[in-house]
């Protein structure tokens, strides 16, 4: 018999334990719209502000138009009235700034404002359509090929975004049953066992059966409680055939069904909470703590399905989801962990002190590479996998191999990235020349294909922008100690590469008079020095750079003989000073560089806020 009294106890606990993760999982499947989307629906306040629509057969005074609208028109072949209508709404966003304090909201330029242009104006629909009728020259054949397309389009985000979503955050909550610790790795568990078609083809399929049992007046309460299970089945086996999966469900629920709907009822305040609290309380608690009393309602029906032999029980065939396994088993699993705990090299003990233990301990920084650090990189390989394993080995995490479907293996060329790393001075030196200039490359190319000429980018007569360089440089060095904490490397990323471009669009215009770069009208900028575009493409950079980009590098600079590393570094340096030099009295300007007027892309109406 199922005591609801003690599932909720639990599910408190559960939530309790692991709170941040339970509310990120649930909020991703509000925004996904994968589970609970009317937590961010009762959220949302409509715009009751009135406008003109223009049409061609004049104006109307209605409400303000949204993208749907313009999809709207699409659907019904009036493309000039979609067109006009988006442009409508671009012409109202572009054409108001709204202020945070000393922060732009800008719309008019830059990746960011495109994007939220396009899609929020409903001109992506307008585009794809204008691409259909220039391909197939017939209005009708347009408007029905443009009408599969978008539903084909959305199918897609449903079928490999939504239903592949609605199955993972599950996994995470039936691990968060027993363990005390789960990992978001977990998120990504149809991917590394290859299950993630098989496992959204099974929601698919009993997401259109339902659809057709909604059309009954009687059918639709009995099929929704009857497939209820299916989402919980695939996530502990998502292997399992669709029609495995409905089946095994029907079986489980068969004489649970008011059950269940009585265990709905009871949260009936909480549905009235959310309601009152515009959806927050849902977000904040209310959510996971539902999923996790059906979790725990699910692991109740599973073990009755198992007592009673029910069809297809054994496909639920994930024993350690219920019950931990023993320490011997674990051990034999990860055998290979155990032996390097048994045999760990004590990182301390390699520690150097004074300057040089300054510049090994705190940025990273090493002379030379010798048999010492090839001790430490050995050390530093053995403690970061015992730190992945650890909690493993203590039996409070899923041991996933343990799993009855093995996991994809690591690709063996990041085997050895060893980000923990310390860099060699030469090894800094050159990766600082090798990102100054593709860093140069990249706004190169970007200008070209923007405007279509070739424009020699930066202060500098060189082929180099030393603010790429010094940015990553910094990121390895400044940063070293937090490269172990990803999260909060990619905040403070983030800032230090905000705080070095900031002063130095100051320092520069402070000295020269000149802008060299100008973010105004970007979405998101500060006094277009900086902006949240740039800073986004810094982070991202600055994390590929640390994990993956700056370790491969390093190995492949330690192939190099001194004899010719030396040389290499010493003679871009003195290239990159003599530059310096002649470019601090005669710098790099000229159309495309620095022909920048703030008060162009300023629009008439700013708002405050």
């Amino acid at each position: 018999m199922f005591n609801r009294k003690t599932a909720k106890k639990q599910a408190k606990r559960s939530v309790k334990k692991h709170y941040l993760l339970l509310v990120t999982a649930c909020l991703f499947a509000s925004l996904l719209g994968a589970a609970y989307s009317s937590s961010l629906s009762s959220s949302s306040i409509k715009n009751t502000e009135k406008i003109k629509e223009v049409t061609e057969s004049g104006t109307n005074q209605i409400g303000l138009p949204s993208v749907g609208d313009v999809a709207a028109r699409l659907f019904g072949g009036r493309l000039a009235e979609g067109i006009k209508i988006a442009e409508q709404i671009a012409k109202n966003e572009e054409g108001e700034i709204t202020m945070i304090g000393q922060i732009e909201l800008g719309r008019q330029k830059g990746v960011f404002s495109q994007l939220v242009n396009l899609f929020s104006s409903g001109q992506f629909f307008v585009l794809i359509y204008q691409t259909i009728l220039s391909l197939v020259k017939s209005e009708k054949l347009t408007t029905d090929l443009f009408i599969v397309l978008t539903a084909t389009i959305l199918g897609f985000i449903t079928f490999f975004i939504r239903y592949t979503y609605r199955i993972a955050f599950r996994r995470i909550f039936l691990e968060s049953y027993l363990y005390d610790k789960v990992d978001t790795s977990r998120f990504l568990f149809l991917f590394k066992v290859k299950k993630a078609l098989k496992a959204s083809l099974t929601l698919l399929t009993t997401g259109l059966i339902q659809f057709l049992c909604d059309l009954t007046v009687i059918g639709a309460p009995i099929a929704h409680y009857s497939f209820f299970m299916v989402p919980y089945i695939t996530a502990e086996n998502p292997d399992i055939r669709p029609s495995e999966a409905r089946m095994l469900s029907v079986r489980m629920m068969y004489g649970h069904k008011w059950e269940i709907f009585r265990l709905d009822l009871s949260f009936i305040l909480w549905y009235l909470l959310g309601h009152l609290t515009l959806g927050i309380s849902d977000i904040l608690y209310a959510n996971p703590y539902r999923e996790s009393v059906y979790v725990q309602y699910y692991f109740h029906l599973r073990e009755l399905a198992k007592q009673n032999g029910a069809s297809y029980a054994d496909l639920m065939n994930d024993v350690y989801l219920s019950q931990k396994p023993d320490y011997r088993t674990v051990e034999t699993a990860y055998e290979d962990v155990i032996d390097i705990m048994t045999d760990e090299i004590d990182v301390r003990d390699l520690r150097h002190d004074g300057l040089r233990g300054f510049f090994e301990n705190v940025l990273g920084i090493i002379w030379k590479y010798d048999k010492d650090e090839d001790l430490y990189n050995t050390a530093i390989e053995q403690e970061e996998k015992i730190r992945e394993y650890r909690q493993i080995l203590d039996l409070k995490q899923y041991p996933d191999r343990l799993y009855t479907i093995p996991e994809s293996a690591h690709d063996p060329r990041f085997k050895h990235l060893h980000y923990m790393r310390h860099y060699s001075l030469w090894s800094i030196l050159i990766m600082f020349f090798v990102f100054c200039m593709t860093g140069w490359i990249w706004e190169v190319m970007l200008h070209i294909v923007e405007e279509g000429v070739f424009v020699n980018r930066g202060f500098l007569q060189g082929p180099w922008l030393p603010i790429y360089g010094s940015g990553a440089v910094l990121i390895l060095t400044l940063l070293f100690r937090f490269r172990n904490r990803p999260f909060l490397h990619a905040l403070l990323t983030v800032l230090l590469c905000g705080t070095v471009e900031y002063f130095t669009h100051w320092f520069l215009e402070l000295t020269k008079g000149i802008h060299w770069w100008d973010y105004s009208g970007y979405f998101i900028n500060l006094h277009g020095r900086i902006c949240a575009e740039g800073l986004l493409v810094f982070m991202l950079g600055g994390m590929a750079i640390v994990y993956v980009g700056a370790p491969l590098l390093d190995n492949r600079l330690k192939r190099i003989k001194k004899q010719i590393l030396i040389p290499i570094s010493l003679i871009l340096l003195t290239l990159f000073a003599v530059d310096c030099v002649y470019s601090y009295s005669h710098p790099n300007t000229g159309k495309g560089i620095t022909d920048y007027d703030r008060n162009t892309n300023k629009t008439v109406e700013i708002r405050r806020i």
